[in-house]
């Protein structure tokens, strides 16, 4: 069974302890330890596509059809093709390219229902959203964090009108999300002349449009969030490129739908508090990062101003807790 394997045995296994109600305020420590037990393994070689500027030159004449509302439909063949293009590091192909002529794809109902669910299937596959992750930073890092920010965009057109997700599959992404949380740890914003990576930003999308889903369940919102906050509670390089915006944005909009949510998220931010104070006196970088992430997701909280009274008050006593 592989390291992979392995994290996702384990999730689904307190996936279903938190589902049967038999786990609950200890949820974030056994979350923690699977994160704590996932080892890195040594950097491979990143295959990447060598066709780019071929693929554009497909890609600029579909969406001259498609602005010339010509384009009623789109083969699968290029649908794949696209898809296939997301771990680009050239900027004009995966963000500008791939992610906005999807979108536009989906906003003109080109997609038809099948096309979206072979999308849903290319781009959660682990070959895509697991693609060198145990591995120090690397280049698979845009892969992997451009197949969540279009498995979000998939997962909103679900909602709004395809309805090609059932409970079974919808069942099996939760614990493919959560292991993607559970490994990634790249969080790098703007990478230079390769654009965004924004991995965290996109975890916020992913998890924002699941957890506005009313067929999961109220514990699968409570796991998602968990694992969520153990993962971004150990990262130990800066998160600095707008995600603690983002990830305060969906935490806020959990909160506020019912007294469940925002009680337990009072309790794992005493829990984070805690855990923090084991680096009260801090002794290197890492040491550090950890302590101005969550500085810099706390003052996010603050500036909202819009979480119920008593993760406010909370919030503020903490302020200048390390300061």
């Amino acid at each position: 069974m592989t390291q992979i394997d392995t994290v996702k045995k384990q999730l689904t296994e307190l996936r279903k302890k938190v589902n049967d109600g038999k786990i609950y305020q200890s949820l974030g420590t056994e979350v923690g330890t699977i994160i704590d037990n996932v080892k890195k393994v040594r950097l491979t070689k990143v295959n990447l596509a060598t066709d780019d500027d071929e693929f554009l030159d497909t890609l600029n004449g579909l969406r001259e059809q498609n602005h010339e509302q010509q384009l009623t439909d789109i083969s699968d063949e290029d649908l794949v093709l696209m898809l296939s293009h997301i771990g680009s590091t050239n900027p004009n192909v995966r963000d500008k390219g791939v992610y906005f002529f999807f979108s536009e794809l989906l906003e003109f109902q080109v997609l038809s229902k099948e096309q979206l669910s072979l999308s849903f299937n290319y781009l959660s596959q682990d070959e895509v959203m697991f693609a060198h992750i145990l591995e120090p930073k690397n280049n698979a890092i845009f892969k992997r964090s451009f197949s969540l920010l279009l498995l979000s965009t998939v997962l909103y057109g679900d909602q709004a009108g395809y309805f090609f997700l059932d409970s079974d599959r919808l069942n099996d992404f939760v614990i493919q999300f959560a292991t993607y949380m559970v490994l990634e740890t790249d969080t790098r914003g703007f990478i230079k002349s390769n654009g965004w990576a924004h991995a965290f930003t996109h975890i916020g999308n992913v998890i924002d449009e699941l957890c506005k889903r009313d067929d999961l369940s109220r514990a699968d919102k409570l796991f998602l969030m968990t694992v969520l906050i153990e993962r971004y509670k150990r990262l130990d390089t800066p998160v600095i490129f707008g995600e603690p915006q983002r990830i305060v944005a969906f935490l806020s909009s959990l909160a506020n739908k019912n007294e469940l949510y925002s009680n337990y998220l009072l309790l794992q931010l005493k829990s984070w508090r805690s855990y923090l104070m084991t680096k009260f006196q801090p002794q290197t970088e890492s040491d550090w990062n950890l302590i101005f992430n969550h500085g810099r997701l706390m003052q996010t909280i603050l500036v909202r101003d819009d979480f119920p009274e008593e993760i406010m008050k909370y919030v503020a006593t903490g302020e200048n807790f390390f300061s």
